[in-house]
C-alpha cells in the first residue's frame, strides 16, 4: 500500500469520549479526600496526610518561581467544567492530593476506555496537558525528576502483593465478568486459555499488578509465522497500527500539525541514525488490555541497546477542546517521552540495520530491554517489555529496504497480533516470482503484491 506521511491510519483514545465519566470519578475521589480531611473542597490540603514523595513535589512547586507560576496558569488556561453538583480539582494542592491517593492503589478495570484503565493519573492531568503553561511545566526537567520519584513510590506498590486487590471478579476487577467477556471477544478464547495463569488459585496465580500487566501468552496462542522466511517482517507487539511514514528526515519539526518523525531526536543523536535517514517508520499503539512484551521481528544480531529518559505528560498543543491530547500526539511523543532503543542487524541484507523503539507514555513509563549487544536473536524471541503505563512502538528501516505493508485486521481499531506477518521486503533476493512453503498455504505473488491468503494466515 502507498505510505502517507500526513495520514494516521487510526488514532486510539486514552480518555472516554463521554468526559462526564472522568469528572464523576474525580468528584467521587475528591469527596473521599474531603471526608477524610486530606483536603478541603476549597483547595487546602493537610500536609501531614501526604506522602513524602508528594510533599517533596509540593515543596518543589512552591520554591521554584517559574514552576509555581506554571501550576497556577495551567488551571487558568484549562477548559475545566464547573458543574456545581460535582467537586472538581481547583488547584495544584488538590491535584497533588489526587495523585497521592492514586499511587496507593492499582488501576481498576473499565471498558469505557480500555486504554485509560491502565493510566489513571492521565485522567487527572489531561486537561492541563493542552495548555501553554502545562506544556512548559511538564517539559521542565525538575518537574519530570520529581514525577519520577512519585512513580518510583507507585512502582513499589504495583510490584507488591497488596496490588492484587484489583485482580478479582467483583465490579472494577480485572477478572470481573465484564472484563473477562471483553478479553474473550478480543482474544477469540478465554483469558485462562490465552494467558499463563492458574484459574484455581487466588488472583489466578499472579503475584502483583505488574505480574498481571506483563502476563505471557500460553505456548502456541501467538505463533510466529514464517520464522525461516527472511522476506517477511513480523509484528513485534500486539498493537493497533497508527501510521507508516517514508523518507523520514534526520531532523524535522515534529511539533507541527503533521508531526513528522525526527530521527535524531527519537534516537538521541545516535551515530547509527545516519543509516536510517530517508527510510521508513512504522508506528503502532498498545492498549492496557493487550499483551505488553516485545518480540524480535527478524532474525539477526543485536547491535546496540539503550534507554533515553524523557517526559511523562508532554503533548503537542492544538485547538481541539477534547482534553485527550496525548492520544492525538502519538508521533510527537516519540521525540519526547522515555524510549527504549534496540538496533538490530538483520540476517536479510535487504533489511540490514533496523531499529525497534519502545516508547513509554505517561504514568510510570517503564521500558525494560531483555537483550544486549551481540546477542543472536530469531523471529519471536522476547527482546523487552513495557510495564505499568501506556505505550507505543516504532520500527525504523533504511531507505534501501523496500517494503509492502501487508493486510491487517478489517477494523483499523483492532490490534495486529504479535508474530503475524507485517511487512514484505520487496527487494529480498528471490529465485523465481513466487514464494512457497508458507503457513496454511500462504503464497506471495510479486505481480499481485500480496494475496488475501497472506492475511488469512496472519490472522489465525
Amino acid at each position: 500500500m502507498p505510505f502517507d506521511l500526513h495520514s494516521p491510519i487510526t488514532i486510539a483514545r486514552w480518555l472516554p469520549k463521554d468526559l462526564d465519566v472522568v469528572e464523576k470519578e474525580q468528584s467521587k475521589l475528591l469527596s473521599q479526600l474531603v471526608q477524610n480531611g486530606v483536603c478541603t473542597a476549597e483547595g487546602e490540603v493537610d500536609n501531614k496526610q501526604l506522602s513524602f514523595a508528594i510533599l517533596e513535589f509540593k515543596q518543589m512547586i512552591e520554591e521554584d518561581a517559574d514552576i509555581y507560576r506554571g501550576f497556577h496558569e495551567m488551571f487558568e488556561q484549562a477548559a475545566l467544567k464547573t458543574d456545581p453538583s460535582q467537586l472538581s480539582i481547583k488547584n495544584y494542592m488538590q491535584l497533588l492530593a489526587v495523585l497521592d491517593k492514586t499511587i496507593t492503589k492499582a488501576p481498576t478495570y473499565s471498558y469505557i476506555s480500555p486504554l485509560v484503565s491502565g493510566v489513571p493519573m492521565y485522567g487527572a492531568l489531561a486537561p492541563f496537558c493542552n495548555t501553554e503553561a502545562g506544556y512548559r511545566t511538564f517539559t521542565n526537567p525538575k518537574v519530570n525528576a520529581v514525577f519520577h520519584k512519585v512513580f518510583d513510590e507507585w512502582t513499589k506498590f504495583l510490584v507488591s502483593e497488596a496490588s492484587r486487590d484489583v485482580l478479582v471478579s467483583t465490579e472494577g476487577g480485572w477478572f470481573s465478568p465484564d472484563a473477562l467477556y471483553v478479553q474473550q471477544n478480543r482474544l477469540g478464547q478465554s483469558f485462562a486459555e490465552a494467558f499463563v495463569c492458574d484459574p484455581d488459585e487466588p488472583y489466578m496465580g499472579f503475584k502483583s499488578w505488574d505480574d498481571f500487566f506483563g502476563r505471557r501468552f500460553r505456548e502456541g496462542v501467538r505463533p510466529t509465522f514464517a520464522r525461516n522466511h527472511p522476506q517477511f517482517i513480523n509484528a513485534p507487539c500486539e498493537a493497533i497500527t497508527y501510521r507508516v511514514s517514508t523518507n523520514v528526515k534526520a531532523k524535522d519539526q515534529f511539533w507541527l500539525k503533521e508531526m513528522p518523525y525526527s530521527l535524531n531526536h527519537i534516537l538521541n543523536f545516535d551515530s547509527l541514525t545516519s543509516h536510517l535517514v530517508g527510510g521508513t517508520v512504522f508506528q503502532a499503539i498498545l492498549s492496557a488490555l493487550d499483551y505488553h512484551r516485545w518480540h524480535s521481528p527478524v532474525n539477526g544480531r543485536v547491535v546496540k541497546t539503550y534507554v533515553v529518559p524523557g517526559t511523562y505528560y508532554a503533548a503537542r498543543l492544538d485547538d481541539n477542546p477534547d482534553p485527550d491530547v496525548v492520544s492525538r500526539s502519538q508521533a510527537f511523543v516519540t521525540a519526547m517521552s522515555t524510549r527504549a532503543v534496540i538496533f538490530i542487524e538483520s540476517d536479510n541484507p535487504a533489511i540490514g540495520l533496523m531499529c525497534f523503539v519502545g516508547v513509554g507514555l505517561g504514568e510510570v513509563s517503564t521500558t525494560r530491554i531483555a537483550v544486549q549487544e551481540g546477542d543472536r536473536i530469531k523471529k519471536g524471541d522476547e527482546i523487552g517489555s513495557f510495564h505499568f503505563g501506556g505505550s507505543t512502538y516504532l520500527m525504523i528501516f533504511r531507505p534501501e529496504t523496500k517494503l509492502t505493508l501487508l493486510p491487517g485486521p478489517v477494523d483499523p481499531g483492532e490490534a495486529r497480533k504479535v508474530g503475524t506477518l507485517l511487512f514484505h521486503v520487496d527487494n529480498t533476493f528471490q529465485q523465481d516470482d513466487r514464494w512457497y512453503g508458507m503457513p496454511s498455504g500462504v503464497v506471495f505473488n510479486r505481480s499481485l503484491r500480496y494475496s488475501r491468503a497472506m492475511h488469512g494466515a496472519a490472522s489465525m
